[in-house]
């Protein structure tokens, strides 16, 4: 399996007429990950090799993804996910907006009333969770590889979308999906951003274990670090740098506060941050060390 590094399509053009976007794609071999407030698009990835564990948060159940499994998870759904055992679990990932989810009935021409399905709902793609075997992923991971080199630098909306198309159309040929999931109800209304703000800060949020730095932050969504500086400037009265320091801290606060018996070493690699960096900028902004807000949660 190649390695395909992350490449996302922040900076291409935006056609009304096409119903769904690919936001992010490429493998890599996956880490522990918390995702407190879900992802902000819906989630396909595929098991290459590996094992990982997979829970949604709030339930007890957990699922343990083997090779050759697809996973589904749709955005804004809470969930963590980490590799089980000695050997490394290589994935590949690709998430996606519809641009459909939502919209209402008038939008359509149907004269109806409320929000509509995403395109892709009716083939089990909409707002619920699952994970099933797959009985042949190397055409799958073709694909996947065609859409990488469609995205990042050389993004063409239409040839994505169309890709997406096929890979979504491959995995409803493998799962057979019943009527019921098929027809899932979509909720949520996803109405794809054009501030770049708004697109560097959802980027931010996404990724918070990565320690990207504000000239790949810039990269991503098309801008020069000093341009990106000065619009964030503008629009939250801080930097890129302090914007993602602080909610990489806020992120390691709410999950002391829902674990706190968790280490602490473990909350700062979860945001990305070496410990003892970690422990001076939480106290820094909360006032007290990171011990000492867990503990104060055990109490």
């Amino acid at each position: 399996m190649d390695h395909l590094h992350l490449r996302s399509n922040l900076t291409g053009p935006l056609d009304p007429d096409i119903p769904f976007t690919i936001y992010t794609v490429g493998t890599e071999e996956q880490q522990l990950l918390t995702r407190l407030e879900g992802f902000s698009a819906n989630q396909l990835f595929l098991t290459f090799s590996g094992t990982g564990c997979f829970r949604l948060l709030g339930e007890d159940n957990r699922s343990l993804i083997t090779p050759g499994t697809l996973l589904y998870i749709p955005a804004g759904l809470p969930y963590e996910c980490g590799p089980q055992g000695a050997e490394p679990w290589s994935v590949g990932y690709l998430t996606f907006v519809d641009r459909q989810e939502g919209r209402s009935g008038s939008d359509h021409g149907d004269g109806g009333c409320g929000g509509s399905k995403g395109l892709l709902a009716n083939w089990g793609f909409g707002s619920t969770f699952f994970c099933a075997p797959l009985r042949n992923w190397s055409r799958l991971y073709d694909l996947l590889q065609r859409i990488w080199g469609h995205s990042g630098p050389n993004y063409d909306p239409w040839v994505t979308a169309e890709l997406l198309f096929s890979f979504c159309l491959e995995i409803k040929k493998q799962l057979a999906a019943d009527n019921e999931r098929a027809n899932a109800a979509v909720t949520g209304a996803d109405r794809y951003p054009h501030s770049v703000v708004y697109r560097a800060t959802r980027f931010l949020q996404d990724h918070l274990q990565r320690n990207l730095t504000v000239t790949e932050l810039a990269a991503h969504v098309g801008y020069s670090p000093k341009q990106l500086t000065r619009l964030f400037r503008e629009s939250l009265g801080t930097t890129p740098l302090q914007y993602m320091q602080r909610i990489r801290l806020q992120a390691a606060a709410s999950l002391l506060e829902q674990q706190p018996s968790m280490a602490i070493r473990q909350a700062a690699a979860h945001v990305g941050m070496e410990p003892v960096y970690f422990t001076r900028l939480f106290r820094r902004l909360f006032g007290v060390t990171p011990s000492d807000f867990a503990d104060g949660k055990k109490g």
